[in-house]
């Protein structure tokens, strides 16, 4: 066991995709520690072995006094060994099934150490190693940085658009994520305390940004439309690297949603706010990707690089044939759902 864990600024948390979407109800202490944990796993681990997290470090990396940090070493110990996490997914049926894992199957801290030792149970395995398709990588040191949990989660969901350019989601399933379906119950609060928050911090503090537009049910909000892009002038002022290769759209700054219901999240010209022109200004959409994303782990598992791309030409070939009027955009974005559609059955 080396001496001090030492981060530098190209340090990866890598996690599995359905690890990014589960429910985790870590304070901002805890989301640090485990994710100077995981920071640490290597890429050929095929077992969980103990490890430590430096006082130190983790004071460095946060901003926090060290000594307030020390005091708290116990019950960062305490709580994360109570910590669960909360997984969906669907079974082969599309019936909605939960799980629940243990985070830690041990944690230790002896006075005077300056560290915690801990190990990951072993059930988090399937989460954290041998990791080859539907994973995330941030950067840990951007990470770090941010002051709210919320914040931290959103980070991680629009890292795991790698290659990508948005995010749509259901604000019922992000209030999940979030761990906040019984508090913001009001949407404005929602708005101001969470995503306008989290949307500041990013900008101010990481490798990425986004703007955002809501898709309304008539006046009821049901989905958000995130705009994910390079935060150019954080790399240049802290030399980072970001983890992903999002390219930038063209959504408002402000954030605001569109109430015309066109175009809302500066992606989108169709009705459902799913998609962009590859030649205009929003991004270009990587239909593969998108095909990748939406398909379970178990989905993957039985199907071929060739069967996924066969499935995008047979795709392409009905959509050009039925919309061929549409832009390019919404035709890849009909592409996409008709690929998974035949994948799928």
């Amino acid at each position: 066991m080396s001496q001090r864990s030492f981060f530098d600024a190209e340090t990866k948390v890598v996690k599995s995709n359905s690890l990014v979407q589960s429910r985790i109800n870590f304070t901002k202490l805890e989301h640090r520690v485990v994710a100077m944990l995981i920071a640490q796993l290597r890429k050929d681990d095929e077992e969980f072995g103990e490890q430590r997290v430096y006082i130190k470090d983790l004071a460095d990396l946060s901003g926090r006094s060290g000594k307030s940090l020390y005091d708290q070493a116990e019950e960062i110990c305490q709580k994360l060994l109570d910590q669960k996490i909360h997984v969906r997914t669907q079974t082969e049926d599309g019936r909605r099934r939960y799980k629940g894992y243990n985070c830690m199957s041990t944690c230790e801290y002896v006075e005077g150490s300056g560290y915690i030792t801990a190990k990951f149970n072993d059930d988090m395995r399937p989460f954290l190693l041998q990791l080859k398709r539907r994973f995330t990588q941030y950067n840990l040191q951007c990470f770090m940085k941010l002051s709210s949990q919320h914040s931290m989660r959103i980070y991680e969901l629009l890292q795991m658009r790698q290659g990508l350019s948005y995010l749509r989601i259901g604000i019922d399933e992000l209030r999940e994520i979030l761990c906040c379906e019984h508090s913001y119950e009001r949407f404005a609060d929602f708005k101001r305390w969470v995503l306008e928050k989290a949307r500041e911090e990013l900008k101010e503090k990481t490798d990425i940004y986004f703007n955002y537009s809501v898709e309304r049910d008539g006046q009821t909000p049901v989905r958000i439309n995130f705009a994910i892009k390079h935060n150019r002038n954080q790399q240049s002022k802290e030399g980072s690297q970001s983890s992903s290769s999002l390219r930038s759209g063209d959504s408002s700054e402000d954030g605001s949603s569109n109430p015309k219901g066109s175009g809302t999240h500066g992606l989108a010209e169709s009705e459902d706010n799913a998609s962009s022109a590859p030649n205009a200004s929003g991004p270009r959409i990587d239909v593969y990707g998108l095909v990748l994303n939406d398909l379970t782990q178990d989905e993957l598992d039985r199907v071929s690089d060739d069967e996924i791309h066969d499935a995008i030409t047979r795709a392409r070939s009905t959509v050009e044939e039925v919309a061929a009027n549409d832009s390019p955009g919404t035709q890849a974005i009909q592409i996409y759902r008709r690929a998974v559609e035949i994948l799928k059955k």
